[in-house]
């Protein structure tokens, strides 16, 4: 057995792990499809401005990234991503939803979404906390 530690991963690398670990959970869970969503808001020259990524697994939505830019923060834009991907999550069978985020960021507007605290990480990354949310798309 050879031990490689590296900080030079490829996506390659990243994907092989996964395919592995699919084939694993998949008995136990059967073939769930595990689909890529992304909701985003651009502007007049087709630059985005605002975005949402993340994915759906079963009857969960996964919020990986929001972002809104400076210029249309406080206007809506961020709930409406959210709403949007809610949605298409629902449409697609997802009873449930998640996301994370620091304590820098944007705890207040979650909670204003009905998401619901689960969990802190404190010292994350070094000083502040991760927050995880979870929400129930079905209420």
């Amino acid at each position: 057995m050879n031990i490689t530690v590296t900080d030079d991963l490829r996506p390659e690398d990243t994907e092989e792990i996964r395919n592995h670990l699919k084939v694993y959970n998949r008995q136990f869970v059967g073939d769930i499809l595990n689909k890529n969503i992304g909701v985003f808001i651009l502007d007049a020259q087709g630059n985005k401005v605002a975005g949402l990524t993340g994915n759906t697994v079963g009857h969960w939505l996964s919020i990986d990234l929001l972002w809104v830019s400076e210029s249309l923060r406080g206007e809506g834009v961020g709930s409406k991503l959210i709403k949007a991907a809610e949605q298409q999550a629902i449409s697609e069978g997802c009873k449930y939803a998640r996301v994370d985020t620091f304590s820098f960021q944007a705890r207040p507007f979650y909670e204003k979404q009905g998401y619901q605290l689960q969990m802190i990480l404190h010292n994350a990354p070094i000083e502040h906390e991760r927050y995880f949310f979870t929400k129930s798309l079905t209420d």
